[in-house]
């Protein structure tokens, strides 16, 4: 029996071209603004696996710290 796999989308680029100074964020935001909260959130956490990663040279974890305030 074949199970049926989803074909992935060919990704979409999205270029500027900048001249003759640091430009604004207009681009940026509109940007992420176009991919959506999931996107967004999985980029985010890519970004602290990264630096997890780097920093610490493993997977990032749950905190393990516990207290207690009476």
């Amino acid at each position: 029996m074949a199970v049926h796999q989803p074909r992935k989308q060919a990704a979409k680029w999205t270029t500027r071209l900048v001249k003759g100074g640091f430009p604004d964020r207009t681009f940026d935001i509109e940007f992420w603004q176009q991919q959506g909260d999931d996107a967004i959130f999985s980029a985010a956490w890519e970004l602290v696996e990264l630096a997890e990663e780097t920093k610490h040279g493993r997977k990032p974890r749950l905190q393990r710290t516990v207290t207690r305030l009476q």
